[in-house]
């Protein structure tokens, strides 16, 4: 079933367990590369002829949020989802999510992921899967997105054969967090990985950055392997402070 077990503890269970921690509800489904229209989402009207497998990447997020925002605790929130099919598409392609819920979304060719929490606790989360990238595939890219000194954290780590993999992806969960606040595209060489412990990525946030976001210096990226893709998540506390909220 292409929706997998969105109600159901299956699905709940097949996650990491800290995205259902602190606040956080997070729904994920397969894709086959069809429209799924069959799940009833409208599409906007940017999307109205895209290919078939977009369309259905974008029916897919939205019946995640659907099921994540209902999912929320202590109480979901309450807003009008007879006609709008959560989260819309802004103008800038980044999600605009309900009143009182913040989220970012997630796919790659075979998963779609949503993550949401309370906007009063949360102002920003990111989440990103992506599949291994073969060391050779990786050196073309390797310059503009990593520097050397952060591949050599990964050394003799669990994760260093997959090192390029999850700083791209670690960067992009992070890049998903900031956006709501900063409103801007933020190079990958303006978060540079200083340590990781217990598969948490430790990323100190260059001046710029660092300043629009009330001068807050660090974020923590989580990270694991999940059904054979690298799966990273980030979160920014809605209280601004120097070092922000780090998964446990």
């Amino acid at each position: 079933m292409n929706a997998g077990p969105l109600s159901t503890d299956d699905t709940v269970a097949a996650l990491p367990t800290w995205l259902d921690d602190a606040g956080l509800s997070a729904r994920w489904m397969t894709l086959d590369g069809s429209d799924m229209a069959t799940l009833g989402i409208s599409l906007p009207p940017v999307l109205g002829r895209a290919v078939a497998k977009r369309q259905g990447e974008y029916r897919a997020g939205r019946t995640c949020a659907r099921y994540a925002i209902r999912q929320l605790r202590p109480t979901p929130p309450v807003f009008d989802s007879s006609t709008v099919d959560w989260p819309l598409l802004g103008p800038d392609r980044a999600p605009i999510w309900p009143s009182g819920v913040i989220g970012s979304l997630t796919h790659n060719s075979g998963f779609v992921i949503c993550v949401v929490g309370a906007s009063q606790q949360f102002s920003g989360l990111g989440i990103d899967v992506e599949a291994p990238v073969a060391p050779d595939d990786s050196l073309g890219l390797g310059p503009r997105i990593v520097h050397p000194d952060e591949l050599a954290l990964l050394v003799n780590t669990p994760w260093s054969e997959a090192g390029f993999t999850l700083l791209f992806s670690a960067k992009e969960a992070l890049f998903k967090a900031v956006y709501p606040t900063v409103r801007r595209f933020v190079d990958f060489h303006e978060a540079r990985l200083t340590a990781l412990t217990d598969d948490i990525l430790h990323f100190e946030l260059m001046p710029d950055l660092a300043s629009q976001l009330g001068h807050q210096r660090t974020l923590y990226v989580r990270a694991a392997w999940w059904r054979g893709q690298v799966l990273t998540f980030c979160a920014r506390s809605a209280q601004i402070v120097p070092n922000d909220f780090r998964p446990r």
